[in-house]
């Protein structure tokens, strides 16, 4: 049994340890303000100022100088001079929601695993650990699938 949970432990780790190169793979942002000038109307972005302000909102428009969108249920207008950074949403951090899904699920599972060594004469192994990393397996995979908070990608970077 011990070889079983060393092994799922293995995989699982070894699942986690290739989405590093992946992130660290970035590339470095465009400093092209056309690429802003051609986000559709309504799309979720995030926009940072030299200020050090951080607004999100919906897309507007975009012209030569200046920025348009709807922050809070009100208009903002900002000039390009004042824009240091602008994201666009692309979907859910499923990576967020993975680490987050699997710490709920080995709570659940030791909850689970705990309940089991109180209330039985623990059948063959050890009801906590395996809890904890079926708990842990079965979190990581429904927050995966679910996601939580948003991914974002540089549409324009100031220079």
């Amino acid at each position: 049994m011990r070889n079983r949970l060393f092994a799922l432990g293995l995989a699982l780790l070894f699942t986690l340890v290739q989405t590093a190169p992946a992130l660290a793979a970035t590339p470095k942002a465009p400093a092209d303000w056309a690429s802003v000038q051609s986000i559709s109307t309504g799309t979720k972005i995030a926009v940072r100022t030299k200020d050090g302000d951080h607004l999100t909102g919906r897309f507007d428009s975009a012209t030569e100088t200046n920025i348009n969108f709807t922050h809070d249920g009100r208009s903002v207008s900002l000039t390009r001079e004042s824009i240091k950074r602008v994201d666009v949403a692309r979907g859910k951090n499923r990576l967020v929601g993975a680490l987050v899904g699997g710490g709920a699920g080995t709570g659940v599972g030791a909850a689970v695993g705990g309940y089991t060594v109180a209330r039985t004469d623990h059948f063959g192994g050890d009801p906590l650990p395996i809890g904890m990393v079926v708990g842990a397996g079965i979190g990581a995979a429904i927050g995966a699938a679910i996601g939580l908070g948003t991914n974002y990608e540089t549409a324009y970077e100031a220079p």
